[in-house]
């Protein structure tokens, strides 16, 4: 299994691990971010903006933690399992904006052919795409499944990107199986789908 440290490289590119598949995203500028997880909402950053929904929190608890300079991700795994021996695993990943990103669509873009690069057969379907002026909020939900794809396990993941006011953020539920159930499938669609920043 890939190797789950992150690291910040200044300038125009930061890397980072997408469920265990480590991938390079570039953003321009840098930023500072912090992030906490408190009363069901996760994520907070310096402008107070936070992830709030999402999951059920008392169904996981913290198999990992990672705080870099302008980024925090925070692995959830299910009671009884390790971060690194999971069969389902949740993840939110908290970047803080620069002054001028790139587009969540160049940004989801860019997961998909460093993925596709690690995986070529990997299977990906975009859910929705909501953008302005039909939603105050840019987000894009879409999945992914590997397969045969060694050394890492099969693996579906349903991932939702929130561009928020100051922050990026990133949630996903993956679990290593070739593809979930229907069932499975339908609630974390639904979950991820009510998920919205606050802000104070």
């Amino acid at each position: 299994m890939i190797n789950s440290i992150l690291y910040f490289m200044r300038l125009t590119s930061w890397k980072f691990n997408v469920s265990r598949f480590q991938m390079t995203i570039s953003i321009c500028g840098t930023c500072v971010c912090t992030a906490i997880i408190l009363s069901g909402c996760a994520g907070m950053g310096p402008q107070n903006e936070a992830i709030s929904g999402g999951f059920d929190f008392k169904e996981w608890k913290v198999g990992h933690e990672a705080l870099e300079q302008n980024q925090m991700i925070t692995e959830f795994v299910l009671p009884g399992e390790k971060i690194d021996n999971w069969s389902e695993l949740f993840t939110i990943h908290t970047i803080s904006k620069s002054t001028a990103p790139e587009s969540i669509v160049a940004f989801v873009s860019g997961q998909q052919k460093e993925l596709s690069k690690k995986c070529p057969t990997i299977d990906w379907n975009e859910i929705e795409t909501q953008l302005p002026p039909k939603t105050k909020e840019e987000s894009i939900l879409y999945e992914w499944k590997t397969k045969n794809c060694p050394p890492d396990a099969d693996q579906h993941e349903i991932v939702r990107v929130i561009y928020g006011k100051f922050n990026v953020f990133r949630l996903s539920y993956t679990a290593k199986t070739k593809a979930l159930s229907p069932e499975k499938r339908e609630k974390w669609i639904k979950a991820l789908s009510e998920a919205e920043t606050v802000k104070w």
